[in-house]
This record gives C-alpha cells, sequence and structure tokens, in this order.
C-alpha cells in the first residue's frame, strides 16, 4: 500500500463531525496525497508548508494548505488564529498525528510503524486569497510555527525560570502574595511561552532567552523604554510582581496581546535588571473566583474591609459578582484605587443599567484600559467602532485590542486597550463620559425624518439604516440631523472610493463661507484638497472631518474658506461639479480651474484652454501657466468668444454664423494693449483656427480629447513640419501623432520626457520620414507621456497603468479618424470635418510599447477600423521581429558590405567585434548570431560589462545562442569558458581590474578601470566592428558636447568619433552615434552608413505586414479567406516576407556605396550634390540644419580637396531622393499603368501573386506601393544625381522620368544585367564600375525618351509604340556602328575590363552605350513609316561624316565639377543626337540615305569647313565643353540649311 492510501485510511480518526461534512472519499484520498507531498522530505525540527488551489473546485474559489511538522501542543489553534486574523475564512480542519519513519535524508518512508516519531499532518480548506496574501500567509505561518517550536520545547526551562523567580520574592523579602501568585500560575493558570532577563546595564540576555523571547518580533515583547520604567517602578516601591500587557499579538495559542509578568532582579539593593515571563493566562484562570486568585483575593479582602461588605449578605456577594466580571488578566495588574473604581461601578450598574465610561492607566503608562458599559442593544459594530474613536482621539493614541462581554443579557462590557506610546495622554473622563450617553439616545430617528423630507420615504429609511448610526458623537454634538440628512445624499452619490461629492452651502450673513467634501474608504489628504481648492480661487480657512467608519469607512470634509459670494450664489451646482471632477483626477489641478469664478467660464471650456495650452508649451510658448490665466482673466470676455468661436466651427449641433465670433476676436485682439496678452491670446486663437477636427463635441472627449491641426497654419513651430499632428489631452495622459503626409506611418513612443516630448516625436518623425524612403507610408511618429504613474518600484501597476495610457491615446487618435466602409470613406459620429478624406492611420511598436501591439489591434477590431489587425503591425497575429530577426539581419547586411568591399567575408573570415547589448536584445541577440565567425571581444549593456579578449568563435556562438533562447537574460548567464583574463562584471561595481589579456585586446593600460572608463575603451579598442544593438547614444562629434547629445544617462562613457579606431560600425540600434559623428567617423576611413539604413529592415516589415493584411482583409470581409486560414498564410510567407525586405536593405547599402565612389570621380560629383540638396532645399525636403549637413561652402572646398561626401551624408540625400520621386509619382497615373502591374506584384510574396492576384490589383494603396517601389529601384539603380540633373537638362516632371525610367529598364533588359552584375564574382570595385557604366547609358535612354514623348505618357503607351523598332535597331546595331562609334566602344570596354569586370558583361553594358540614339530613331521611324535600319544607317553616315559622331562620344568623356557645365555637357550630347534626327526628319522621304548622300555633296564646301573645325578640336589637348558647344552651333547652322 502506498503510502497516501496508509494517510487516507486514518486521516479523519477523531476528526469532528462537522470538519467530514462533503467530505467524499475522493475528496480525503486527495487531501492524504497532498499532506504526503508535503511532507516527503523534511529536515528534523523543521516544518513542511504547502499551499495550493483546492482542487476541483466548482464553487467558491477555495485553497487549501498542508502542514507537516513535529507533534506538539498549540499547534492547530496557532495556525487558525494567523489565518482568521487575516480576514480568511477556515472551512475544514483535519489533524491527524502518525507515527513515522525517516531515513537520514529526511525521506518519509512509512506511516503508522511502531515506534516512529509522532508527527502533525494538519489539513485546512479556506477562501482563496491573492497571491501575495498567499506568500505572506505562508511566511507567517513558518513564523508561527517557528515560535510555537520555541515555546514547547523550552517549556520546562522557563517553569524552573518562574519557580525561580517566585523564590527570589521570598528570599528578597518581597510580598508574599506576589510569590503566591507567581506559584498559582505555575498550578496550570499561565500558559508559559517566553522567558528573559534583562539587565539595565548589559541589556538582554539573548543567549538565556527562552521560548519566544529566543525570535525576532515585529512588535517588541517589552519595548527598552518600557523596561527603564519598569526599574524605576520597582524602585519607588512597588511590589513584585508587575503584570502587564505586551503591545505583541501572542502568536502562539490565543490571539490576544500577551501577558509579561516582571520581577525585579536586584544587586547591592538596587534593581538592576528584569526577569521577563511572556504567557498568556489560562481559560481556568480568568474564570476563577476572586478569592482564588492570589492579589485579587487581598483587593476582595480590602474593599470588605473597607466598606464594611457582609461576604454573606447582598453587597458582599454583589462585590464578588463585579469582580468575577472583571478580566482577571487586568485587574491583578491594577493598583488598589483602580481596582476599587472599576468594582464599584460594575455594582452600580448591576443596579442600574446606563451608559458608563472608566479609565485605567497601566503601571507604566504604556497603554490606557477603558471599560465601557453599555446597554446590550446599543452593543453594535457601529458603535463600537465610534467608542474606540472617540477614545483613541481623545487620549491621542490607538486602540490595539478590544473584547466584549455579556452581562446578565442586559448590560454589556466593552474593553479596549488603547496605546499611549507616541504622544498619548490620560483624558478627562467626564467629558467622554457625556458623549457616550448622547450616543445612544435617538439619532437616527431624526435623521431618518430629515431624510424623508428630501427623497422617498423608503429610500430615506434605508439610507438612514446605512448612515445614520455611523455619525460619530462629535458630529452629533455640533450639527443637526437636518445637516446629517443633507450629507448622507451626497454620499449615496458616491460611486466608488475615487468618486468625490462637493456641497457649497449658501451665503449667510455674517457667516463664514462653508463647502464640504465627501469621500469613501477613508479620508481625504489635506495635502491633496487645499491645492485644489486654492486653485479654484479659495483660501482655506480651516476643516473639521467626520468619519463614518461603518458606513463605508466615508468621510465628510466640512472646510470653512474665503471666496467671493459670487461663487457660492451664481449657478454653485457646476462649481460644485468642477471642483468634485478635479478632486477625482478627472480634471487637472491647476491655476486654469480659477477661470470658472474670474472669468465666468464653463468647467469644460477652463479644460480646453489647458489642453490648447500643453500643446503650446509643447509647441515652445515661453510663458508659464501663471502668466497664461492672468491673461485670460484679464481678458475674460475675449476669452469666452475664443471658446465660442471653437464651438462655431467644431459643435456639431451649431448653426449660426461662425464668422460673427471671428470679427469679434480680431476687434478685440486690436484692443489688447499688453504685449504678453496679445501674443498669449494669438497663439490660443491660432490653434482654434488650425484644428481641422476634435472629438470634444463627442462621448470621447469625457476620456481625453483629441486636435487635428494643420501644423502649417501654427506660426512658430520648429521644423520640420508635419503635414498634419493630433494633439491628445486628458488628465491622464498627453500625447502627439505627427504625420509627414497622408500614407504615413510609425511607431507609438512611451515617452518619459513631461515637458518636451513634442520635440522628441518630431526628431523621430523626422528619422522616420527618412527611414520610411523603403516603404510605401512616409514617416510618421507618435508618443504619450502617462501622468498618473504610481513608483516603478511596483512593476505591475506602472506597467498596467502605462498599458492604459496608451488605450487612451490609441482610442482618442481614432475618435477622430475616417474608417472605410465597404468602398468608401465614413467621417466619425460627431466631429466636424474641416479637411478631406483621410482614413490611413497605422502604428507600430517603439520604445516602451514593444508588446502593446495586441492592445492597438483589439481597439481598432472592437470599432471595425477598417485596417482590422493590419492597423497596428508586430502583434500576435503577424510577424514577430525578434523571432525572425530582421531588424539585426537587415544592418548585418550594412556590415556584410562594409568589409565586402575590403575583401572581407564576414561569413567565413573572423572580425573582432565589441558591442552594446546583451544577449537578450532582439537586435544585439540576433546580430550577434547571424555569423559564426564572429569574435566578440567586449559588450555591454546597463547592467554588466562583458569581457572575452580572444574568444573561440564556435564556443562563443553556442553560448550566445543558448543565452538568447533563455526566456530573459543577461551577461550573468553566460557559463561558457571565457578566454583567459575575460569575465562578466557588474557596471555599479567601483572599479574592475584590467587583466594583462584584456589590456592587450582593448589597447590600455594593465590596473584598474571604473566601468564608465572601460566602456569607454571598448568603444575606442581597435577592433574591426562596433555593433549598436542597446538604448542609448556613445558617440558624438568632437565638435558636439553633450548637451546637445541629449542622452544624460551616457555622458560619462561617451566618446569622439574621431577617436574610434574601428573599421565599420553596425547601427542595428537608433541613435547610437550622432549624424555629426558619422560624418566625423567616415571622414576619418571608418566604414558607416545611417540608423535610418542600417535598421530599415523592422519598419519594412512592418509595412508588408500592414500592405498584405490590409489586401486579404477585404478578402475576408468578402468571405473568401478565414480568419485561420489568413494567419496561415501570412505564417507560411515570413521567408518570403524576411526576402524582401534583406533585398531593399542589400539594394540600399549597395546603391549607398556606388554613390561614394573613390577618389576625384567622388570630388568631381560634390557640387553636383551641392545643386541636388539645393533642389531639396527649394522643394522644402530638405533641412540642412536638422540633418546635420554642411553649407554649400563647405562642400565645395572638400570637392577641391579632392574628397567627396560621406557615406551619412549620401544616405541623407539617398533618402530625401526617393521621398521626392515618390510623391511625384504619388501625384501621377503610373501606379494605374498595365506595365507597372509586375512591380505590384512584386511587392508581394509568390503565394499572394498566386492566390490573390486580384485583390493586389484592387489594393487600396497601389498607387503609393507602386510609387515606392519604382522610387526605390531608380534611385538604387541610377543614383542620386541623374534624375534631378534629368529634370533640369530637359525641364521635365519626375513622374515622366521615372515613367521613362520604366520604359528603357524593360526595352533594354536592364533587370536581367543588374541582376547578372550583382551576382556575377568579380572586385567590388569593378562591380560599382559597371553599374556606374549602366546608369550612365540608362541615362541617355531616358533623356531620348523624354524628348520624343508628351508629358504625362504612359510606359504602356510607350512600350507599344516604340518597342518592336528598338528591337529592330537593336538586332542590326553591330553592323550599323561605323569607326568612331567602335572606337568608343573599344575606350568603354578597356575601361570596365581594366576593374577587373568580366568580358561577357562589359560587352552587354558597352551594348548600351552602342543603342544610344535608337529611341529617336525609333520614333522617326515611326512617325516617318520609313524602316529604322535605313534611318539608322544615314544616321550614322551623317555622323561619321560631320564628326558628329566623335563630338558626342568626347562629350560623354568629359567630366566636370561644374554642376552648370555638366548639364551643357549632357545636353550637348543629346544635341549631337538630335540634330541629326531632325535632319532626318525634314529629308529623308523614305529614302534617308540617298538623301543624306546629296545633301553631303551638295554642301560639300561648308561640310569641310565644318569638318575642319571639328578636326581643331579633335586634336586638342583637353577637348573642353566651349569647343563642343561651338561645334553644336555649327552644326545646327549647317544641318538646318537642309
Amino acid at each position: 500500500m502506498i503510502l497516501s492510501d496508509t494517510l487516507a485510511a486514518r486521516l479523519t480518526h477523531g476528526a469532528l463531525p462537522d470538519e467530514l461534512h462533503d467530505f467524499s472519499p475522493t475528496e480525503q484520498a486527495s487531501a492524504a496525497e497532498f499532506l504526503i507531498a508535503t511532507g516527503a522530505t523534511r529536515a528534523p525540527g523543521t516544518p513542511a508548508i504547502a499551499l495550493e488551489p483546492l482542487p476541483g473546485d466548482g464553487g467558491p474559489r477555495q485553497m487549501r494548505v498542508a502542514i507537516v511538522n513535529d507533534d506538539m501542543p498549540f499547534l492547530v489553534d496557532s495556525i487558525a488564529g494567523a489565518i482568521g486574523a487575516r480576514d480568511i475564512a477556515i472551512e475544514r480542519i483535519i489533524h491527524p498525528v502518525v507515527q513515522v519513519s525517516r531515513d537520514v535524508d529526511g525521506h518519509l518512508t512509512a506511516i503508522d510503524t511502531a515506534g516512529g516519531a509522532r508527527e502533525s499532518m494538519i489539513y485546512l480548506e479556506m477562501d482563496r486569497a491573492d497571491a501575495r496574501d498567499r506568500r505572506e500567509l505562508i511566511e507567517e505561518l513558518a513564523g508561527v510555527l517557528a515560535n510555537v517550536r520555541a515555546a514547547t520545547r523550552d517549556w520546562r526551562a522557563m517553569q524552573a525560570a518562574l519557580a525561580h523567580d517566585a523564590g527570589t520574592l521570598d528570599d528578597t523579602g518581597g510580598e508574599a502574595e506576589g510569590a503566591s501568585l507567581l506559584r498559582w500560575f505555575l498550578d496550570r493558570h499561565f500558559t508559559l511561552l517566553g522567558h528573559q532577563r534583562w539587565s539595565a546595564a548589559d541589556g538582554a540576555d539573548t543567549a538565556g532567552a527562552l521560548g519566544i523571547m529566543r525570535l525576532e518580533h515585529a512588535v517588541p515583547i517589552l519595548a527598552d523604554r518600557s523596561r527603564h520604567l519598569a526599574i524605576e517602578w520597582f524602585q519607588a516601591g512597588n511590589k513584585a510582581p508587575l503584570l502587564l500587557k505586551s503591545s505583541l499579538i501572542s502568536p502562539v495559542h490565543r490571539r490576544v496581546p500577551l501577558d509579561l509578568l516582571v520581577v525585579p532582579i536586584t544587586q547591592g539593593g538596587r534593581v538592576t535588571g528584569l526577569s521577563i515571563t511572556a504567557g498568556l493566562w489560562t481559560s481556568a484562570a480568568l474564570n476563577a473566583p476572586p478569592r482564588s486568585v492570589p492579589v485579587l483575593r487581598q483587593r476582595v479582602a480590602e474593599f470588605e474591609g473597607k466598606f464594611g461588605f457582609d461576604p454573606a449578605g447582598h453587597t458582599g456577594k454583589a462585590l464578588m459578582h463585579a469582580l468575577a466580571s472583571l478580566p482577571h488578566d487586568l485587574v491583578t495588574g491594577f493598583d488598589s484605587a483602580s481596582v476599587e473604581q472599576l468594582a464599584l461601578s460594575a455594582m452600580s450598574i448591576a443596579d442600574r443599567p446606563r451608559p458608563k465610561l472608566v479609565l485605567v492607566r497601566s503601571p507604566l503608562g504604556r497603554h490606557l484600559f477603558a471599560f465601557v458599559w453599555l446597554p446590550r442593544e446599543d452593543a453594535t459594530t457601529a458603535r463600537r467602532v465610534a467608542i474606540g474613536d472617540m477614545l483613541g482621539e481623545a487620549a491621542g493614541g490607538r486602540v490595539i485590542n478590544w473584547a466584549i462581554s455579556l452581562e446578565d443579557q442586559v448590560v454589556a462590557l466593552l474593553r479596549f486597550t488603547i496605546d499611549l506610546r507616541e504622544g498619548g495622554r490620560m483624558p478627562e473622563v467626564e467629558p467622554l463620559d457625556q458623549r457616550l450617553a448622547r450616543m445612544v439616545r435617538g439619532w437616527v430617528p431624526d435623521v431618518e425624518a430629515a431624510l424623508a423630507e428630501r427623497i422617498p420615504a423608503t429610500r430615506a429609511a434605508r439610507l438612514a439604516l446605512r448612515y445614520a448610526a455611523a455619525f460619530p458623537a462629535n458630529y452629533r454634538n455640533v450639527s443637526s440631523a437636518d445637516e446629517a440628512a443633507q450629507d448622507i445624499v451626497r454620499l449615496s452619490m458616491l460611486e466608488g472610493e475615487g468618486d468625490r461629492q462637493v456641497y457649497l452651502y449658501p451665503t449667510a450673513a455674517g457667516e463664514d463661507h462653508r463647502l464640504k467634501i465627501y469621500k469613501l474608504n477613508g479620508a481625504l489628504a489635506l495635502s491633496d484638497a487645499v491645492p485644489v481648492l486654492e486653485n479654484f480661487g479659495f483660501r482655506v480657512v480651516g476643516e473639521l472631518p467626520t468619519r463614518l467608519r461603518e458606513a463605508d469607512n466615508a468621510f465628510v470634509h466640512d472646510f470653512v474658506v474665503e471666496a467671493p459670494d459670487a461663487a457660492f450664489d451664481d449657478r454653485p451646482e457646476v462649481l460644485e461639479a468642477a471642483i468634485a471632477a478635479t478632486l477625482r483626477g478627472a480634471a487637472e489641478n491647476d491655476a486654469f480651474n480659477s477661470l470658472v469664478v474670474a472669468a465666468g467660464l464653463s468647467p469644460q471650456a477652463t479644460v480646453l484652454f489647458r489642453a490648447w495650452y500643453r500643446y503650446l508649451r509643447q509647441a515652445g510658448l515661453t510663458y508659464t501657466m501663471s502668466t497664461v490665466v492672468d491673461a485670460l482673466a484679464r481678458n475674460a470676455r475675449l476669452a469666452r468668444t475664443l471658446i465660442a468661436r471653437f464651438h462655431a466651427l467644431h459643435d456639431p449641433s451649431f448653426s449660426g454664423d461662425a464668422g460673427e465670433s471671428d470679427e469679434e476676436i480680431t476687434a478685440a485682439l486690436d484692443a489688447v494693449s499688453a504685449i504678453d496678452d496679445d501674443r498669449i491670446l494669438r497663439a490660443f486663437r491660432a490653434v482654434i483656427d488650425a484644428t481641422l477636427r476634435t472629438n470634444a463635441f463627442t462621448p470621447a472627449a469625457n476620456e481625453a480629447l483629441a486636435f487635428k491641426l494643420d501644423s502649417a497654419l501654427l506660426p512658430g513651430l520648429p521644423k520640420p513640419l508635419p503635414w498634419r499632428e493630433v494633439w491628445v489631452y486628458s488628465p491622464r495622459v498627453e500625447g502627439i501623432h505627427l504625420r509627414a503626409g497622408p500614407v504615413a506611418r510609425g511607431g507609438l513612443r512611451w515617452s518619459d520626457r513631461r515637458d518636451d516630448f513634442r520635440t522628441e516625436i518630431l526628431g523621430l518623425m523626422k528619422a522616420q520620414r527618412v527611414k520610411n524612403a523603403v516603404i510605401v507610408p512616409t514617416g510618421a511618429k507618435g508618443g504619450f507621456y502617462a501622468k498618473q504613474l504610481p513608483a516603478p518600484s511596483n512593476r505591475d501597476a506602472w506597467l498596467a497603468e502605462g498599458t492604459e495610457a496608451y488605450r487612451i491615446f490609441i482610442c482618442t487618435l481614432l475618435s477622430i479618424t475616417d474608417n472605410i466602409v465597404g468602398t468608401g470613406v465614413v467621417h466619425p459620429d460627431g466631429v466636424v470635418i474641416r479637411d478631406g478624406e483621410d482614413p490611413y492611420f497605422v502604428v507600430a511598436a517603439d520604445k516602451g510599447t514593444a508588446t502593446f501591439s495586441d492592445v492597438a489591434n483589439a481597439l481598432a477590431l472592437e470599432r471595425d477600423f477598417w485596417l482590422g489587425d493590419a492597423f497596428a503591425s508586430g502583434g500576435s497575429v503577424g510577424y514577430d521581429h525578434k523571432a525572425m530577426g530582421i531588424t539585426a539581419k537587415g544592418a548585418w547586411v550594412s556590415v556584410q558590405r562594409h568589409f565586402a568591399e575590403r575583401g572581407v567575408d564576414v561569413q567565413t573570415q573572423p572580425i573582432r567585434v565589441v558591442g552594446c547589448g546583451d544577449m537578450s536584445g532582439d537586435v544585439f541577440g540576433n546580430g550577434m548570431l547571424l555569423s559564426k565567425a564572429i569574435k566578440l571581444v567586449a559588450a555591454f549593456d546597463h547592467r554588466h560589462i562583458f569581457l572575452d579578449p580572444d574568444p573561440d568563435p564556435e564556443t562563443s556562438w553556442n553560448e550566445r545562442a543558448r543565452m538568447f533562447a533563455l526566456p530573459r537574460s543577461s551577461w550573468a548567464d553566460y557559463s561558457a569558458p571565457l578566454s583567459a583574463g575575460g569575465g562578466v562584471h557588474s557596471r555599479a561595481a567601483k572599479s574592475i581590474t584590467i587583466t594583462p589579456e584584456v589590456a592587450a585586446a582593448l589597447d590600455i593600460p594593465v590596473g584598474e578601470m571604473e566601468p564608465s572608463l572601460l566602456i569607454a575603451a571598448i568603444l575606442k579598442s581597435p577592433v574591426d566592428l562596433i555593433w549598436f544593438g542597446g538604448i542609448g547614444t556613445y558617440v558624438k562629434a568632437a565638435a558636439e558636447n553633450n548637451a546637445t547629445v541629449g542622452d544624460p544617462a551616457n555622458d560619462r562613457q561617451r566618446v569622439d568619433a574621431e577617436e574610434l579606431r574601428a573599421i565599420a560600425i553596425g547601427e542595428g540600434a537608433n541613435l547610437g552615434v550622432t549624424q555629426a559623428a558619422r560624418i566625423a567617423f567616415a571622414a576619418h576611413g571608418g566604414r558607416i552608413n545611417t540608423d535610418f539604413i542600417d535598421n530599415s529592415a523592422g519598419v519594412d516589415c512592418s509595412d508588408n505586414e500592414v500592405n498584405i493584411k490590409i489586401a486579404l482583409n477585404r478578402e475576408m470581409t468578402e468571405g473568401r479567406l478565414g480568419y485561420e486560414d489568413r494567419n496561415a498564410l501570412l505564417a507560411s510567407m515570413t521567408d518570403d516576407i524576411a526576402h524582401l525586405v534583406l533585398e531593399d536593405n542589400r539594394l540600399q547599402t549597395l546603391a549607398l556605396s556606388i554613390a561614394e565612389g573613390s577618389g576625384n570621380e567622388a570630388a568631381q560629383a560634390v557640387p553636383s550634390y551641392v545643386r541636388v540638396m539645393e533642389v531639396f532645399e527649394e522643394a522644402g525636403r530638405l533641412d540642412r540644419k536638422v540633418e546635420g549637413l554642411a553649407s554649400n561652402v563647405d562642400f565645395l572646398r572638400r570637392g577641391v580637396d579632392g574628397r567627396g561626401l560621406t557615406r551619412p551624408e549620401l544616405a541623407v540625400l539617398l533618402a530625401t531622393a526617393k521621398l521626392a520621386l515618390q510623391d511625384a509619382i504619388e501625384g501621377s497615373a503610373l501606379g494605374l499603368d498595365p506595365a507597372l502591374v509586375p512591380d505590384l506584384h512584386a511587392a508581394f510574396p509568390a503565394a499572394m501573386q498566386e492566390r490573390f492576384a486580384d485583390a493586389i490589383d484592387q489594393h487600396r494603396l497601389r498607387g503609393e506601393i507602386v510609387a515606392t517601389k519604382l522610387a526605390n529601384r531608380i534611385v538604387n539603380r541610377i543614383g542620386i544625381l541623374h534624375p534631378f540633373e534629368l529634370a533640369e537638362e530637359e525641364g521635365a516632371a519626375l513622374a515622366d522620368i521615372a515613367a521613362m525610367f520604366v520604359v528603357a529598364e524593360r526595352q533594354f533588359g536592364l533587370a536581367g544585367l543588374w541582376r547578372e552584375i550583382e551576382q556575377t564574382a568579380m572586385p567590388e570595385a569593378a562591380r560599382y564600375a559597371l553599374f556606374d557604366e549602366v546608369a550612365v547609358a540608362t541615362r541617355s535612354h531616358v533623356a531620348d525618351l523624354l524628348r520624343v514623348e508628351a508629358p504625362g505618357t504612359m510606359p504602356s503607351a510607350v512600350l507599344e509604340r516604340l518597342g518592336q523598332g528598338i528591337a529592330r535597331l537593336d538586332a542590326a546595331a553591330r553592323d550599323l556602328l561605323l569607326e568612331e562609334a567602335q572606337a568608343q566602344s573599344r575606350r568603354i570596354a578597356a575601361t570596365l575590363e581594366g576593374t577587373g569586370a568580366p568580358a561577357d558583361l562589359v560587352a552587354r553594358v558597352v551594348r548600351l552605350f552602342e543603342l544610344d540614339g535608337v529611341v529617336g530613331l525609333a520614333d522617326l521611324g515611326g512617325r516617318s513609316q520609313v524602316d529604322e535600319t535605313r534611318l539608322a544607317r544615314a544616321f550614322t553616315h551623317l555622323g561619321q561624316a560631320l564628326g558628329l559622331d566623335w563630338a558626342q562620344s568626347t562629350a560623354a568623356r568629359i567630366t566636370s565639377s561644374d554642376p552648370w557645365e555638366r548639364l551643357l555637357i549632357a545636353g550637348l550630347a543629346r544635341d549631337f543626337q538630335q540634330l541629326r534626327l531632325d535632319f532626318l526628319g525634314r529629308t529623308a522621304n523614305g529614302a534617308p540615305e540617298e538623301a543624306v548622300e546629296r545633301w553631303l555633296a551638295a554642301n560639300a564646301t561648308r561640310v569641310g569647313q565644318f569638318k575642319a573645325v571639328v578636326d581643331r578640336a579633335r586634336h586638342a589637348s583637353a577637348p573642353n565643353a566651349a569647343m563642343l558647344a561651338q561645334i553644336a552651333g555649327q552644326a545646327r547652322v549647317l544641318l538646318g540649311r537642309s
């Protein structure tokens, strides 16, 4: 038989019948198993305790406790007392005591074995408690059991100690009755629990302490002060023993204050210490006849002698009855006078029942004992609490214990113990006795009658029953029943602990102004109430609180205030509601509240002004709140008019003329004389006029206000200006959402910057806008500040409040956002729309909100928002960035590019890395697992510094992978062997030892170094890569100071970029390096992009998710796709999404490398980049100061010095160029052109293309998707400069340039050529050279296309019109090339092959140059209906004959640093071609070759003269633009004479 079966068989032996009710055999077996599991292993002398939910609990929520311990007395009652003290109801107690056997390790081996040790097995079932209470309960039970063990173990020693004390009293000539009392206690009249000897000189004898006095307790059994008082008491001649009550509630046996028996220790006739015994009077002792109790019996004899009572007579029997009714444990220790007073009072009350109070101070004055007699029917809980409050208040102490006993069912005796140790006093009895008498008279009926005059009788009776008796005596003494009824009505209106009610008393002549505040569940702190009243313009004179303990512990706070009469007489209910709202936190407590009284504004108007002011402060308004409020108060009428203007513009119910208030405001502003007032009031007007939408007139405003603003209409806003912004305000949260365009996305940040989070969010929006160059939406960013966060130490509450603030922020933003229902846009109810349709609103995770996407999506789904769970990417049904490692992989692409350019393959060749972050983080953790060749030398986060000076790549990679897989980890969890000298160190250490190995790895001295300096040394160490995967800005430029960086937490470890010795930096995390530092690092040869380039994969992945969900949501809505099927599809496409995203990263970093160029080529391009920057600035797309870009002078000087732009600078221009092109394409019809359908489909995974092609074609963002993909491809493939130079060269729109790019790409097979260039093995320099040449050739073809097509022509139309003609020319091109063109081809080929480019790819690139002119010829052939090849022969023959082929090829070879000259040369190259095409168009007439021959013959003289000019230029040492311009001019004249 197993142990649990054995225990189950005897579990209920001896159990009381009530404990077995509804305790089935199955439940008994379960209980036995629980007990056996709990006590399976138990060390000798220690209890085993377990607590768990009651299994199979179908009724009220319950839990059960098992306690296995050595058998000893007091176990059950001590444990039950501890549980009961926590107000946890015990439903069942089973307590078998069994004999058990255990092995040497404490393992239970047998039950009910003869000769086994007796063990108590206690099983309890009780009400369920929360997790914290359960933990505390287990700790308390362990403490109780420790006290029980100590008390029972030392019982005999404590008996001996008490007997010794009795003997000491005999030996020292002490009071014989005292010694008798101690011996009487030893005769089973005192439960001994502890003993200790204490010396006034040396303190407690802890070694000799017995029982519970061996142990520490939260409340001292007898405080040191009391011990010294006891010595003084004995020295004053008082007799031993001294009987005291401890302030400690007994942990053993009964939950009552411990009784203390104190005997003096004397030496040389002086009291030098105390012998203290702790315990409890037994029940027999408490109920013993007074004549049998030593000391007490002496008092009886004294009273009988003093008053002449006959023991056999009525008075003698009455005295005995009175003393028997009084608690022996108290009166035995009282002095004779106190006992006499109590006995006589009890005798009198027995004859004449009435309320009566007697107060007795304890011998040492530490406690006050109050004896209160009441008629039995008045001994209610409410009355008992009220009396206790009265006594505690009067004595200046607190009630620590109370008890009640009933006398003959007529009189109840209440006993209170009041702690006087903290400034308590002995109050006067007579006034308290009178108050007690008043308490029990007929207050309740009076209050009920007053209530019935105000409310229906049934409700009045119910409220009177609940509240009336709870009013304390001091209230009843000074207030009428009518006032109490008024207060009860207000109290009944309260809806919970957080609610408040306010009542303003009407003004009475000659009396102070009064107001009352009502609250449940505790008092309202004056520090909470007074500032609120003062902000409403009141001056608080006094306050009287009234507590209704038994009625929800309600409080009525009665204030006397100074205030204008109007505040109390002019619509007081409005002011009452405003004050109450502020007190409960529904409105803020600040100076704006004074405007309700001072300016006659409604509370709602003050909220509006407060919300606008908060926004203006975020936007840079420098005026303080008091200045603004004073300005509004001085201009109260204008303030009210501004509110009227806001209502006229945005209240849907307004039907008047909105222009009236506007005219009135203009006139009133002109009349304002104070300049500051004028500026303040105009700022408010600007916000009102810039508001496009608000929820102020919808139910959503009850939670938070939203104002959608046109930023361009607000003067003085810092740049860059958002396209739109939404300001959210409530007492609980404030937030801002900034958008750079109609279709924009970005994360919502939980900001910790209360006063300037808009500045933070604006900078992030700017960065997001640039980062979003690779995705469909432009940049957006939101941020909120939670204003009512609890202390961060309470992590759960802190996070819960932050989550709620996020929820409010999201809901409020959605309250003014358009929705899409079906195919139509629907505006929100109750919102006046002063802008157009605007339904695109998506969010994402950011700092502080990484786990909040599901919250946001749930809100969107709850509101049927059209995006559904595409509203917030990265939720539980979406793409988990950390699981995908997508952000880190994207940044690693940049790292691979940096090192590939140095001939290093980071996947196979070891690189030494230092980094910021730890393996629990997404970017750092994933990043450091992307190559097994990584040698991670050092890393740090906010907790630790990790050092591994010479790591083994395989070992360290495996350990990092293990740590990354943990639910949470830190560097302290690193368990694999570190290389010699390595270690993991806490950043909290004062210093860290630098071993020789670490010193060598980091190139620093051996010795000690504080953590901050060590982090700086790590950053400056000579490694290959610095990988940023954590939070913080650690690198600045030397020209910057820490204040401008804006990250004070990392000031001590921040280093200058000029000091870095790493080869490259990978910015997996944002803001690790300032932009100025990036530029400085790159200028010194470091390899770095920017954070928005490196870590854009995260936002790219999110955008792909959103775009996919938008397409699939429609499929779900229309019933073609189930929710679970959609989720499965999403999951199946994870790898495809990663491929799409990483391809964007790869192409973008490749484009940067091509743009970066090298040597003279890079320097010569500087003026052109300067010109492009000017174009961007003129269009409002670029702010150099914001982007950290230098002035024109600085850039041009750099070009003269032979240096080009750095990668970080090029990254800004790359993103800006893409955004400019994207905007232009979105504004055209390109997205709808059939030729762009492949681009649209390519933005989605193959599975989507196959199953949901129609959904992709009908995508709501089709135009935006096409624009994004095309803009990125143009800039990635032909660079930053070419599109914008073409725009100036040809006077073309960017959208037309994009359209013709598509034609060139398709017609000349550029996609395949680019792919082969990327994939073919060759030196990177050769690869970049091939891309450069393809870009040049593509530019020429695009220029030709622009010249032959009308603006707005779609690619499909061009391909259809010119495609076949170009194809025919392509097929015959080799045969059509003449000598000069062939020479040009050879020159290009030789240059490319010289870089190491493969010959077959060189030939394909050269072919693009050989096809120069085919566009014009195909166009001409189509228009003239002449075969294109014949035109081509005539074209090339004319060029060769005149030398125009040489001129054109020479123009292509000239490089210039002057942008104007570059434009001139490019134009000339096109002109040399166009002149011939125009000539052929005029003269061909179906026979172009013959026409050319005739013309050459007819104009031989002029042709000869022209060729002479060309020959002079041909033989010049350095042909230049001027020569070519002259040739072009003469050619135009010559050919124009056809």
